[in-house]
């Protein structure tokens, strides 16, 4: 079996490796490829994953290379987590929204908007060469924006896709940090959905049989001085949960949205008292060094404890991509919460949009799960958003300048042509000085 891992010189694939080899029975005479085109990130990954604990109980190969079609060619997983103009390219973005009083990240906002622009050339080229070289493959998408990504796979090509987010598991670390039931939870039980980062959970989700709702009205008043509390920003999440009666499923991205002009300010004011060589690239270049040298030594004494190794994990809740590759070759029809086109998956957004959702999922299919999460009075707010997201792929699509523009002002956060037209000129030129 061959597994792919684009932007395979990312040291948290070795967490998904990890979680790949505690399961021997299921992933056999395996084949790991690390495809980057930075080859000496592939190869320091590369030589980490066959030197980690988990390794000695796996029949398995592992490669390094920065040739794409030699990387897919017979893959029967392709894992992606490319990021298109690295993290120096988001930060910029960020930076340069913000200054114009906009918030952003890599899911929402200016930034995400030109992080698409970049990144959907990459991905149709990726599953071009997938049509020609593994066409009966999936691709696993992990690079954000997911929504927008999983929606240029499924309306430009053929290739069989889904998008991984392990912000599904959220809600459980937020009713671990309240409640202090542990993850994982045996009595936790939910579903939900909506948009990627912008969802909820049902209403039928209980914690010891109680819904969940009511177990959390029930201790409302008393939850802001829990010791977890500032973990899962129950200051900000709390008004919102009192006025919608609703949880939120990946609790802390729809904040984009609710408290859009506060965040702009802060990440301005951030900005404003930080270098424009930002701290996480510098990070990455320091784990980086680290990594080489751990690379090099025949033995790696406590593995896991290792700066930078010990942030890899994905314990305890896993990794939903190996999750879903166990489930399909197993044939099973486990649930998983992932991104997918919308059909039938969750109620109030458009058929074909990238949803939120969970599904069942099989050998050859993955069957939908009809879940109504969002709550009625924000189902426009997610129509909207959806449809911004499909105009901002068919832009990037196009590579039309104006259609992109287009899309940022369709953005429900954005609210000014005033501030919005100088903003868009400078991504556009910073963008395009990258691209030079």
């Amino acid at each position: 079996m061959k597994i792919v891992f684009l932007g395979g010189g990312a040291l948290r694939l070795l967490g998904v490796v990890n979680e790949i080899h505690k399961r021997p029975s299921t992933f056999k005479k395996l084949h790991l490829v690390f495809m980057d085109l930075d080859l000496d990130a592939a190869e320091i990954v590369s030589s980490l994953a066959s030197r980690m604990p988990s390794a000695v109980n796996n029949d398995a190969t592992y490669e390094a290379t920065n040739d794409l079609s030699h990387a897919i060619d017979g893959a029967d997983f392709v894992y992606c987590c490319i990021r298109a103009g690295g993290v120096e390219s988001l930060d910029r973005d960020k930076r340069i929204a913000a200054s114009y009083g906009y918030h952003g990240h890599d899911d929402y906002g200016p930034s995400a908007v030109m992080l698409t622009w970049r990144t959907v050339p990459a991905i149709l080229e990726i599953t071009e060469q997938m049509q020609r070289l593994c066409p009966e493959a999936t691709l696993m998408i992990f690079t954000n924006p997911i929504a927008t990504l999983v929606d240029a796979v499924k309306r430009y090509t053929s290739i069989r896709c889904l998008g991984l987010c392990p912000g599904v598991y959220n809600f459980a670390y937020d009713m671990d940090h309240l409640f202090g039931v542990g993850t994982p939870c045996d009595g936790l039980k939910y579903r939900g959905g909506g948009l990627n980062h912008l969802s909820w959970v049902t209403e039928d989700a209980t914690l010891n049989g109680e819904l969940v709702i009511d177990v959390v009205m029930r201790s409302f008043d008393s939850l802001g001085s829990s010791e977890g509390a500032p973990r899962c920003g129950w200051e900000r999440m709390a008004p919102l949960i009192k006025l919608y009666g609703r949880m939120f499923l990946n609790n802390g991205h729809q904040h984009h949205f609710f408290y859009h002009d506060e965040l702009a300010q802060k990440l301005a004011d951030h900005y404003e008292n930080t270098p424009t060589n930002t701290q996480r690239s510098q990070k990455q270049h320091d784990d980086r060094k680290l990594a080489r040298h751990l690379a090099q030594q025949t033995n790696i004494e406590s593995y896991w404890q290792q700066r930078p190794l010990d942030r890899c994990l994905t314990e305890p809740l896993g990794d939903i991509g190996v999750q879903f590759m166990e489930a399909a070759l197993l044939d099973n029809g486990a649930e998983l919460g992932v991104t997918i086109p919308n059909d039938g998956h969750i109620k109030g957004i458009m058929p074909g949009a990238s949803v939120e959702g969970y599904v069942r999922v099989y050998r050859n299919r993955l069957e939908p799960i009809a879940l109504d999460p969002i709550p009625d009075s924000l189902k426009g707010l997610c129509q909207a958003t959806a449809q911004h997201q499909r105009c901002l792929v068919d832009a990037s699509v196009n590579r039309n300048r104006d259609e992109l523009f287009q899309s940022i002002l369709a953005e429900p956060t954005i609210r000014s042509f005033e501030r919005a037209q100088p903003m868009f000129d400078e991504l556009w030129q910073a963008d395009k000085s990258l691209s030079q």
